[in-house]
């Protein structure tokens, strides 16, 4: 081998370290805390897009958990101004919806290898204590297959707090089918033209389109052909973010 060729494998043999040691690192990153990461990048984009429009609405996620997506929605929205660009900071509502038990799901259409747990669950004292600074911020103990029936407390005080207003971002992160059908049906009033949809496990379930989330949209979409899902972005290990719009007048077509 000659000197030149000897230079050139050391350089190489360098420069292959720093990368094989960033991989190290990258590659061990827990699964859950890579894809939140995404997700608050997603969340930080969509609200930046809301006040850039001065889009109105609140934030309401179905699927708490730990509180994640919920703290990096507050957070988002708190920096989402420019006062260079006049760009001001909008007021919002934020409303997270949890069985707080645990996953929640009588259809056989829903067995899952892993989402059959408490594993991903906080107690809804927890998860108070760790909001109790924010303001605007409210939580409700509602398991999401009840949605439709008129005798829960929780229900009726969701439904109060919402009266009046619409939807900016609503983020449903129950994995399953059967709660997220309900979920988006119930929630289907407060929805506005631009509001987004996130689903935080679209791609779950071996890419099966007849379960899950995906199954739970389709249905929906089905049922509402007024509206028009347009794709916005996907995130994370799974997620998928649309916004809505109106489908076009047939007298304003070219």
């Amino acid at each position: 081998m000659s000197l030149s060729d000897t230079i050139s494998a050391v350089r190489k043999r360098h420069f292959a370290l720093p990368v094989d040691f960033a991989l190290q690192i990258w590659q061990r990153i827990p699964g859950p805390i890579s894809h939140n990461l995404a997700k608050a990048r997603i969340l930080r984009l969509i609200f930046w897009h809301l006040a850039v429009d001065q889009k109105p609405g609140f934030y309401i996620e179905f699927g708490v958990a730990f509180g994640h997506s919920m703290k990096s929605a507050l957070l988002a929205n708190k920096f989402a101004k420019s006062s260079q660009l006049r760009v001001p900071k909008m007021e919002r509502y934020f409303f997270g919806v949890d069985t707080f038990e645990g996953f929640k799901s009588q259809n056989s259409i829903d067995s899952h290898p892993v989402w059959n747990s408490d594993a991903f669950t906080k107690s809804l004292q927890v998860v108070k204590r760790r909001f109790r600074r924010f303001r605007r911020v409210d939580f409700f103990k509602i398991d999401a297959t009840a949605f439709g029936r008129e005798d829960d407390s929780e229900i009726f005080r969701l439904k109060k707090c919402l009266n009046g207003r619409t939807a900016a971002i609503v983020l449903f992160d129950m994995d399953l089918y059967e709660p997220t059908a309900r979920a988006l049906e119930w929630i289907a009033p407060y929805l506005q033209e631009g509001t987004f949809l996130l689903f935080d496990e679209f791609f779950a379930f071996g890419g099966s389109m007849e379960r899950g989330e995906v199954l739970a949209l389709q249905e929906f979409i089905a049922k509402h052909p007024n509206w028009i899902l347009r794709d916005f972005a996907s995130y994370g290990a799974g997620g998928k973010c649309f916004v809505l719009s109106k489908k076009p007048s047939q007298l304003n077509s070219h």
